[in-house]
């Protein structure tokens, strides 16, 4: 395994997997327009609807109806967090933007959601991080202290991402579609989330017949449950078969189904959830294209390290 230089929980692949859930959140933003992502609920008045703690929403402070500069400061601190400058800065930005977002937004998707708790977790981590640019390892050793905290808070963080997989496995079976391994057949077949015409020929064929209909629906079912249980497996099973299959997965969700800002949180959320904290950018190209020699007898690798 490649580690960082200067060790701790310092890996480029934790600033990709955070670049993605704010480019997620920008995507809401900018591809959604405001009169639908704000839209006023029926029934419901301007100051109900921002009443509570949504009153502190940027949304609400200036409303997008009235004015679009707070849709153009949330995509600015956005764009910031994705840059990965100054980490440690753009922290409480960053979870204030996606705060208000949900809070404000009527028309807010799971990865949305997603993004809010991430950004916060993420907070005490980002103000351990005295990087410059969150791109490259630090110049030199961070304290025991800021350490300690920044790999705690990746333990969290982990937790958190493999609660949603185990949800979202579990939730499913108390549907029979899902049980019965008919599933994708009608989700890849429904107007609102159908598959676009140009992959409807492979996706109709993949999931037409039984048989395979029962593989994906279920294998479906399978990979979340792993990615769930995901800390408790060895490393060399989350980077050489859980990571490929989880972006897979997200992707699949992109393409078949559209959903753009949800399956850019998961596959930030995948990368926080299986790469190891500790490691370089090269800790992939050493596992999927670097022959590696066996491990020797009496050593392991660790499931729950993060190194």
């Amino acid at each position: 395994m490649t580690e960082a230089p200067n060790g701790g929980p310092w890996s480029p692949w934790i600033s990709v997997a955070r670049s993605l859930l704010a480019l997620s959140l920008t995507g809401t933003l900018l591809f959604t327009p405001s009169a639908v992502l704000f839209a006023r609920l029926s029934g419901v008045t301007a100051a109900e609807q921002c009443g509570g703690t949504s009153a502190w929403s940027l949304f609400c402070l200036i409303p997008p109806t009235a004015s679009p500069w707070a849709t153009v400061l949330a995509i600015g601190v956005l764009l910031w967090v994705a840059s990965g400058v100054l980490p440690a800065l753009s922290a409480v930005p960053f979870a204030y933007v996606a705060y208000s977002v949900t809070t404000a937004g009527t028309l807010v998707d799971g990865g949305d959601q997603v993004v809010l708790v991430l950004a916060v977790l993420f907070i005490p981590y980002a103000l351990c991080d005295g990087r410059i640019l969150a791109w490259r390892a630090p110049r030199r050793a961070a304290g025991e202290i800021r350490a300690t905290i920044a790999a705690s808070v990746v333990v969290v963080l982990r937790l958190q991402i493999s609660v949603i997989y185990l949800v979202a496995c579990v939730s499913k079976l108390s549907a029979t579609a899902w049980v019965e391994g008919s599933a994708l057949y009608y989700w890849t077949r429904i107007p609102a989330f159908g598959t676009p015409d140009w992959l409807a020929g492979i996706v109709y064929a993949a999931t037409g017949t039984p048989i395979t209909s029962v593989l994906l629906t279920w294998g479906t079912l399978a990979l979340e449950f792993a990615l769930g249980v995901s800390m408790l497996l060895p490393q060399r099973v989350r980077l050489n078969v859980l990571l490929p299959a989880g972006l897979l997965l997200h992707g699949a969700i992109l393409f078949v189904m559209g959903i753009a800002s949800f399956s850019l949180a998961m596959c930030g959320a995948l990368l926080i959830l299986l790469i190891p904290a500790r490691s370089s950018w090269s800790v992939l190209a050493d596992r999927w294209y670097t022959r590696r020699p066996r491990t020797r007898p009496g050593k392991k690798e660790s499931s729950l390290a993060l190194s």
